[in-house]
């Protein structure tokens, strides 16, 4: 199971944020990338150059998420 530590949260809007996390399982780690939006919808990212292609080129993410729970769940069991 994968330790969550948040690195940062950028505010887009105040109802919209990117935010960058560190996934940890035992000596490896990776960052990742969280679009919220409203807190209603979550895009996740498995890199800054997926987030940048979503933005510029509307290019959707593979994983996206309904809750925060259903996402936290892929992020602990998320192979890294």
């Amino acid at each position: 199971m994968n330790k969550i530590h948040p690195i940062s949260t950028e505010y887009i809007s105040p109802s919209r944020t990117i935010e960058i996390l560190n996934l940890i399982r035992f000596e490896e780690n990776k960052l990742v990338y969280i679009y919220n939006y409203e807190g209603k919808h979550f895009r996740f990212f498995e890199g800054l150059i997926k987030l940048i292609q979503f933005f510029e080129l509307g290019i959707e993410p593979i994983e996206s998420f309904d809750s925060e729970k259903d996402l936290d769940d892929f992020l602990e069991n998320f192979p890294i």
